[in-house]
């Protein structure tokens, strides 16, 4: 049997909206010889000489390689397999090894700015988790207090002066790039079920993907722009937009700089 084109699905979301735990789940699922992941946080670029972890904004677009990140895309969507960076989280700096990534019949791509301008252009199938702010802050908890030793205090700092304003500007406006819309806050098994069965489907030949596709796309109606939402209406590319809004970028009336104890901005003190 001839091997099947490369399919690149994107997996889009808040920081802490479950992407990571959805692609790992639909791997295992339908099996990692059939399934790669790539996630856009191996791209991470070593920081500055001299820069300061606690006074980085990690969210903001201005620290990823995005020309690498395209042309892997590329190179797997023509079906070569690529050696993509490894980001090392807790010495935040890329490791010396990079990591073998397969083309294999499907591939998910999975980030915060992976629906974003030009990204989302390569992808055949776009999927934005859309989860309840206070579900994606507890996400984040559980995450950076098990992988990253940070306690309660410096995470919810750093989500009041990074998190929230990032994704306000650079992930929330690129929902309107999705294919889908997933409810991941109420619906997680049952999504992750659905797209598991997608990925085995196109494999085993059952499923025609690119018809799916088309009658996804024709099926959606696009959002449009709503202003309660503070979104906005179209698609920037996101290496002018990361320019455009600088890393310190953060919210009027909020220390760039926070002393040994975060301020939680919880009170007058």
């Amino acid at each position: 049997m001839s091997k099947k084109p490369t399919m690149l699905i994107g997996i889009a979301g808040g920081s802490g909206s479950g992407k990571t735990f959805l692609t790992r789940a639909v791997q295992k699922g339908a099996g990692e010889h059939l399934v790669s992941v790539l996630s856009m946080d191996q791209y991470f670029q070593n920081l500055a000489e001299g820069s300061r972890p606690e006074h980085t904004n990690f969210d903001h677009p201005g620290h990823i390689d995005f020309e690498h990140l395209i042309n892997d895309l590329r190179s797997l969507k023509s079906g070569s397999d690529i050696l993509a960076p490894d980001y090392d989280f807790a010495n935040r700096c890329r490791r010396q090894e990079p990591l073998l990534v397969r083309a294999h019949p499907v591939v998910i791509v999975e980030g915060l700015f992976v629906l974003a301008d030009p990204i989302h252009h390569l992808l055949d199938l776009t999927c934005y988790l859309d989860v309840a702010p206070d579900q994606r802050l507890l996400g984040r908890i559980l995450r950076d207090s098990k992988e990253r030793s940070a306690n309660i205090a410096q995470i919810v700092d750093r989500y009041q002066r990074f998190v929230r304003p990032a994704y306000d500007v650079f992930v929330a406006p690129t929902k309107h790039n999705a294919d889908v819309v997933v409810d991941f806050t109420y619906r997680r098994q049952l999504f992750t079920e659905l797209l598991t069965h997608i990925a085995k489907d196109y494999v085993s030949g059952d499923l025609d993907f690119q018809a799916l596709v088309k009658r996804v796309r024709v099926d959606t109606m696009h959002m449009g722009y709503q202003p309660e939402e503070g979104t906005m209406p179209f698609s920037v590319d996101i290496r002018k937009l990361a320019k455009a809004y600088p890393p310190s970028m953060i919210p009027h009336g909020v220390p760039m700089n926070p002393g040994e104890t975060p301020n939680l901005f919880l009170s007058e003190s």
